[in-house]
């Protein structure tokens, strides 16, 4: 099994910033691999082929990248550990009923260890919007790589199956080709998605009826039903019809001051309230339309307030400080579609990104992307740490400098990255439909 499998070294040049990585074919020999690596066979550690030599930004080195191709397996997900220099993925036999994590180092693409396989539940017939996912947190100064599978289990002609959540998780220095979790973690109940908030090491785990927010370092298991009071208003919080929390509430993330609950047109954790840090321009109900908020993996808060103004569209995307509520930064924007957007952070958490909006919590300015009179609008995908942003337009894909706001076309077909680290870029998330993940280095 697993023969199909292969990790690439290209060889070309390149052109100038901003512009096209030089594209092409040529040949060249590899590296030798290393032996280990169960999800990918006994042969996993082949000699690498020669890597396609795709249109990528320049500044990443298509002479040097590898790539992962599989017609075996579907791998995706791909997650960066900058602090262990490996990129990790979820692994999982098309059809089968296993998955695993599969740490590669981010220079060679070798597999470095991958995890013993986890028992997938399986899916119900209506469907999770997720199956099985990688996550990457820490705790304290340690850091974790967490698998997490959902679904259900069990069940017969006369008995009921059970919907359950589960969490394996591994030590990300891990090592060998079974590598055991050092825990197991169970949430009762399918999960509908999950998210890491990753600098407090907690796995949030959303259900349609409840949150659990799991400490991944000591395995507590914290599950918030709407009448959880844990969840009241630290203040009363009077509306045009009822209360903030008379309706159903819910917990959109952890913040250093405890969860972080979303009620009806306002959103607090204990200790603060968002009517109380309203930002400039902004309404917590308009027009129809409510501030919504969601956790961010640094533990503060995004909020899409409406627009005081009345603006079609328009929406005002604060960063909340977790632990007192106060706005870090806010820009105003006409973001379509924003409730589609889960808002990300860069690789090294300056930059906060939700749609056509991205946020520098380090120079405090916001830049919105919306349709212009002479600019197209330009949803972003990734910002690297030199402040230049990728994203494209309807047509075509698209650079930015955040220091000035100036974005540029990029030649067309260039590929854009996933997920940046501080020494690679990865493009691509999944293998499936023959599908690639390449990953590229600095030049």
């Amino acid at each position: 099994m697993g023969k199909k499998f292969r990790v690439a070294v290209g060889v070309v040049t390149a052109f100038a910033a901003l512009s096209l990585a030089a594209c092409g074919g040529s040949s060249g020999d590899g590296a030798n691999g290393s032996k280990g690596g169960a999800a990918q066979g006994a042969e996993q550690g082949a000699a690498p082929v020669v890597a396609p030599k795709e249109p990528v930004p320049a500044v990443f080195d298509n002479t040097k990248g590898w790539e992962i191709k599989d017609d075996e397996h579907d791998l995706s997900g791909p997650v960066i550990s900058d602090e262990a220099r490996l990129v990790l993925l979820r692994w999982h036999e098309r059809g089968g009923k296993t998955a695993r994590v599969v740490a590669r180092d981010a220079k060679t693409g070798k597999v470095r260890w991958s995890s013993k396989p986890v028992v997938r539940p399986e899916a119900p017939k209506s469907g999770l919007p997720v199956d099985s996912k990688v996550l990457l947190t820490r705790g304290g100064s340690k850091e974790y790589a967490v698998l997490a599978v959902t679904g259900s289990e069990g069940g017969d002609g006369v008995n009921m199956a059970s919907q359950v959540t589960r969490l394996a998780v591994y030590d990300i220095a891990s090592s060998g080709d079974e590598a055991e979790p050092l825990r197991e973690i169970t949430v009762p109940g399918p999960a509908l998605g999950f998210t890491a908030q990753r600098e407090l090491g907690v796995v949030t785990v959303a259900s349609d009826q409840a949150v659990s927010l799991v400490d991944v370092a000591s395995g507590q298991v914290t599950t918030y039903d709407r009448n959880h009071p844990a969840l009241k208003s630290p203040k009363p919080c009077q509306q045009l019809t009822g209360t903030c929390d008379s309706r159903r509430v819910t917990v959109a993330g952890q913040t250093p001051a405890g969860p972080l609950v979303q009620g009806y047109g306002a959103f607090w954790a204990s200790g603060w309230f968002s009517g109380d840090v309203v930002p400039a321009g902004a309404a917590p109900e308009h027009g129809g339309r409510t501030v919504t908020a969601s956790g961010l993996p640094n533990g503060d808060a995004l909020a899409s307030w409406p627009d005081k103004g009345g603006k079609a569209q328009t929406n005002v995307y604060a960063v909340h400080d977790g632990k007192t509520g106060l706005v870090r930064a806010s820009v105003a924007c006409a973001n379509e579609g924003d409730s589609a957007f889960t808002p990300t952070m860069s690789g090294d958490g300056r930059y906060v990104l939700a749609g056509r909006v991205v946020i520098d919590l380090q120079s405090g300015q916001g830049h919105c992307f919306e349709q212009t009179s002479t600019r197209k609008a330009i949803t972003v995908a990734t910002v690297d740490k030199d402040g230049t942003a990728y994203g494209k337009t309807s047509q075509s894909p698209a650079g930015i400098d955040l220091s000035s706001g100036q974005a540029s076309p990029l030649p067309e077909g260039t590929l854009l990255p996933t997920a940046i680290g501080a020494d690679v870029a990865v493009f691509g998330t999944s293998t499936a439909g023959g599908e690639s993940i390449l990953v590229y280095p600095r030049r």
